[in-house]
């Protein structure tokens, strides 16, 4: 470890609380209350889109457009498998099925390691669905 990197052990968390709530919330949204936590963190970025800091509002950017994509994204296609193939078809159930879980896994891996650069104080664009950083 370097000597400028904190010791998150025994250490305050060095990131800015408002980013690591956001990202919380971006997790929140995947795993335990879907559209609630969407509707917190739609307010939040309402609220501090120009006043925040740039990571914070890096951090609400990031995550505020990936749960509109991501949730777009995960019920466009499954649903657009299912209307395919059919609700009667045990192959859409297996290809709908895989494509929800594998995609859902990836948005929650991604939501993860955002938390990480937020807890440290970093900005982190989302691959694939996130917009451009602030500069």
């Amino acid at each position: 470890m370097s000597a400028q990197e904190p010791d998150l052990l025994t250490e305050q968390i060095p990131g800015p609380r408002l980013a690591i709530v956001a990202e919380a919330l971006f997790l929140a949204n995947l795993l335990v209350a879907p559209g609630l936590a969407f509707l917190v963190l739609l307010v939040l970025w309402r609220r501090h889109r120009d006043s925040a800091p740039l990571v914070v509002r890096n951090h609400l950017r990031q995550t505020l457009v990936a749960s509109i994509y991501g949730g777009a994204m995960l019920l466009g296609v499954s649903i657009g498998i299912f209307m395919l193939g059919g609700l009667d078809d045990p192959w859409s159930w297996v290809l709908g099925i895989l494509y929800f879980v594998s995609f859902h896994a990836t948005l929650v891996i991604f939501g993860v390691v955002g938390l990480n650069h937020a807890i440290l104080g970093r900005s982190w664009q989302y691959p694939f669905i996130g917009p451009d950083l602030y500069e």
